[in-house]
């Protein structure tokens, strides 16, 4: 798989978190990928799309800016700016995502943001 095209599949899936589209999510997600959260821990790809789906109809907008894009192996590395509408208000942050590509399909994703930004706005519980 090419460079360009692990490229693709790395943006292709923060898309579909912005767009709503979880089955694209889920799609893009091997079922034996693990996500690790800053501050949050390593989740199994069925928990981590049970909770994103979650987040996703929460939200009544969302919007990912990326920003730097690299990649190198059957890693993906994404800098980005995320702003989701929630009825409590706005959630801005900013993200570093290192996804690993195998077979078309995110193995591994690191999630990496500003944990004091999410604790004042969903609580540190």
């Amino acid at each position: 798989m090419s460079i360009a095209a692990k490229k693709a599949v790395a943006l292709g899936f923060l898309a579909a978190i912005e767009a709503g589209d979880i089955a694209r999510c889920e799609a893009l997600l091997d079922p034996a990928a693990r996500w690790c959260v800053q501050g949050h821990g390593s989740f199994a790809a069925a928990d981590f799309l049970a909770s994103l789906a979650q987040t996703i109809a929460r939200a009544a907008t969302r919007t990912i800016a990326i920003g730097l894009v690299t990649a190198e192996d059957d890693r993906v590395a994404v800098q980005a700016e995320g702003d989701f509408a929630f009825a409590e208000g706005a959630y801005r942050n900013s993200y570093h995502y290192l996804f690993r590509i195998a077979g078309g399909r995110i193995v591994a994703g690191y999630e990496y943001l500003d944990t004091m930004v999410a604790a004042r706005f969903f609580g540190s519980g």
